[in-house]
């Protein structure tokens, strides 16, 4: 439908999506964004202020093919649209300004969900505290995201990269369940439990328990977990034993997945000190 990099104005966006007729005059079309069957078509404005004055702290990361887009105030996951988009209904397509009185607009792309976000704070157009949805997005082509073993299907509702689910946790870590026992691994001050060295390789988030007593080790998994990350983790909860647990501390893991396999459930089955969870796009953790 569209070319990826290629300048489209909302003109001539309409005239794609209805040949021949064109886009309706005025109304959702000349705002942030509009439905057109099962596409949603997405302006975003990038470091500049829209047509109705919000400044929204939209991004765009060309090396990593990610986008952060919000939605208009007052917008959150329970209204139609969005519920749709979140539950793979609609098609996302991102076409991006960084001048706003240029009509042309970039298209990146179909966009992805890595994650989402309700409560994010914003102004409505009158100046006034509101609250909007957050959405992170990658834009990367399917093929260049989806393993051999994993269908869309799978990934429809998940974190798409590993780096993005390990930068959600990170971000919300007082919101999850680890963040009521558990810290993240700090040195003279300083947070160092993401991408934590063990000596054997990096973990992906290391914490400590409060009282200090207990060391968790988390390894995350973009799709559906085989017992093969059981060796990974375990050689790093060895490593952490001998490296760091001196005063005898307790060393945990945990393995978050979109989803487990028979291999997992069996080895999790004999090994103490090891849980499974599954995430889902909202991070609600579900133990397994």
């Amino acid at each position: 439908m569209f070319k990826k990099g290629s300048l489209y104005s909302r003109k001539d966006v309409g005239e794609i999506c209805f040949p021949g007729e064109g886009r309706p005059s005025g109304g959702v079309w000349d705002t942030g964004y509009v439905r057109v069957r099962n596409n949603l078509i997405i302006f975003m404005n990038i470091n500049v202020a829209g047509r109705t004055g919000h400044n929204f702290d939209n991004r765009y990361d060309g090396k990593n093919q990610t986008i952060v887009w919000f939605g208009k105030p007052k917008s959150n996951s329970k209204q139609p649209t969005f519920k749709r988009l979140i539950n793979g209904e609609l098609t996302p397509h991102f076409f991006a300004r960084w001048d706003n009185t240029n009509p042309d607009f970039t298209y990146l792309g179909i966009g992805k969900i890595v994650s989402v976000e309700d409560g994010t704070p914003t102004e409505d157009s009158k100046g006034n505290p509101a609250e909007t949805i957050k959405i992170v997005l990658t834009c990367q082509d399917a093929d260049e995201i989806i393993s051999n073993n994993e269908s869309k299907e799978e990934i429809t509702h998940s974190f798409t990269l590993e780096k993005y689910l390990e930068e959600f946790i990170v971000d919300n870590w007082n919101n999850t369940e680890f963040g009521k026992t558990y810290d993240i691994y700090e040195q003279d001050g300083k947070v160092v439990g993401k991408q934590y060295q063990t000596g054997i390789g990096p973990c992906d988030i290391l914490a400590i328990s409060k009282d200090k007593k207990e060391f968790l080790i988390i390894e995350l998994k973009k799709g559906r977990a085989s017992d093969q990350v059981i060796g990974q983790l375990t050689r790093y909860m060895g490593s952490i034993k001998s490296r760091l647990a001196v005063n005898g501390e307790i060393v945990k893991g945990c393995i978050i997945a979109l989803d487990d396999d028979p291999n997992l459930k069996c080895a999790l089955s004999v090994i103490p000190y090891v849980e499974f969870y599954k995430y889902r796009i909202n991070f609600s953790l579900l133990k397994s």
